[in-house]
Parts: structure tokens; sequence; C-alpha cells
């Protein structure tokens, strides 16, 4: 897991990106809370499958 401020995170989006991509989960903070998760399209495809069963 990698966090970083969403003020930050707009100057570095490409390495986020990398990051994503390959596996991690890049938790976008604001005030030291986590307020978003950015996934890699993999994840996310597994996590909306996983819904879709659990119905």
């Amino acid at each position: 897991m990698y966090k970083i401020a969403g003020s930050e995170a707009k100057a570095v989006l490409a390495e986020l990106l990398r990051k994503a991509e390959s596996g991690e989960e890049v938790h976008l903070t604001r005030y030291g809370e986590t307020k978003a998760v950015l996934i890699g399209k993999e994840q996310y495809d597994r996590y909306r499958r996983n819904l879709s069963h659990s119905d």
C-alpha cells in the first residue's frame, strides 16, 4: 500500500498510475485520512466480478 496526500498526487499522477497498474493500492489522503483508493484495472475487474457473484 502506498499513501499520498491528494494535493501531492497531481504532480506524480503518471507514477501513481504505474503503481496501480502493477497491483499496488494507492491511497489518496486528505488530512492523513484515506479518501480514495487508486487500483489497477485488473483489480477493479475482480472487484466487480465479486460484487456480481455476491448477489
